[in-house]
């Protein structure tokens, strides 16, 4: 079940959850530790990922040092270096000021529009719902309207 999740599924969480005494290199590799590839090929996929969110010059950089737009921008390259054809994504603009949170949300638009992934976004912000090809509301953790 867990290859399943780390092969399949990507993860951007609202609150980063990046590790603070890692660099921002090291986070985005997280997901290829044990995965089979080399070092070479998992530090080669973690910089083509930071260099896809413009984040290549912040490799050595500690998440603390980073603006909450370039963290969020490196949770994005951490949940597609493992080429997952899912991401879940939690409130991606619940913690960015507006200006941020648009660069957020266009960079998730190309995400979708350029690779075969399914986004799922939990949000509340009716900005971030008009995205979406498809709404399913829930209300205390009922479905009400799909």
């Amino acid at each position: 079940m867990n290859n399943f999740r780390f092969e399949k599924i990507g993860f951007i969480f609202q609150l980063y959850n990046l590790i603070p005494n890692l660099t921002v290199l090291e986070n985005v590799q997280i997901p290829l530790i044990g995965t089979g590839l080399s070092n070479d090929e998992i530090d080669k996929r973690a910089l083509n990922m930071l260099n896809s969110v413009v984040l290549g010059d912040k490799i050595n950089q500690i998440p603390t040092k980073l603006s909450g737009g370039e963290r969020q921008r490196v949770v994005i390259a951490r949940a597609l270096v493992n080429h997952p054809s899912i991401i879940l994504v939690d409130e991606p603009t619940g913690s960015l000021d507006s200006k941020t949170g648009d660069l957020i949300l266009n960079m998730l638009k190309n995400i979708y529009k350029k690779r075969d992934i399914t986004l799922i976004i939990v949000t509340h912000e009716f900005y971030v719902v008009n995205m979406a090809n498809k709404i399913i509301k829930v209300v205390v953790g009922k479905i009400i309207d799909n």
